[in-house]
């Protein structure tokens, strides 16, 4: 009877683990983040070209930018959060850089796809 009690405990825990999980999963989906939590965050990461990237998001949807060293904080970038997806407008002098990915509130880890024109690429920041 004993061993029944610890395997059913276990199960009943297992179950527990797996459904709260699922729960915060499913909560994301009903109610995705807006991505008020950035505010005041910095992240950063190396594209696939090389370019150096540092985002530090700004409250009313602003971002201030350090590409490969150089500083800007201009009216112009901006970023948003809309149904799980992170959308970046840098205005370059060269025209607009658009990096989207999917974005998820406790992620450190943001995958993004950059548009320039005809150039691509990808970058992955982190939360820093």
């Amino acid at each position: 009877m004993t061993r029944l009690r610890i395997l059913t405990t276990a199960v009943l825990a297992l179950a527990l683990v797996v459904g709260t999980t699922g729960c915060a999963q499913f909560t994301e989906v009903l109610n995705p983040s807006t991505g008020e939590e950035l505010v005041g965050t910095t992240w950063s990461g190396r594209d696939s070209d090389g370019d150096r990237w540092r985002f530090t998001f700004q409250e009313g949807g602003g971002v201030a930018l350090t590409f490969n060293g150089d500083e800007f904080d201009d009216d112009s970038d901006v970023w948003k959060v809309e149904e799980g997806v992170i959308v970046i407008g840098i205005a370059f002098d060269t025209g607009v850089a658009t990096l989207t990915g999917p974005y998820t509130r406790d992620t450190t880890v943001i995958d993004l796809e950059g548009e320039q024109g005809d150039a691509t690429w990808t970058l992955t920041i982190e939360k820093k």
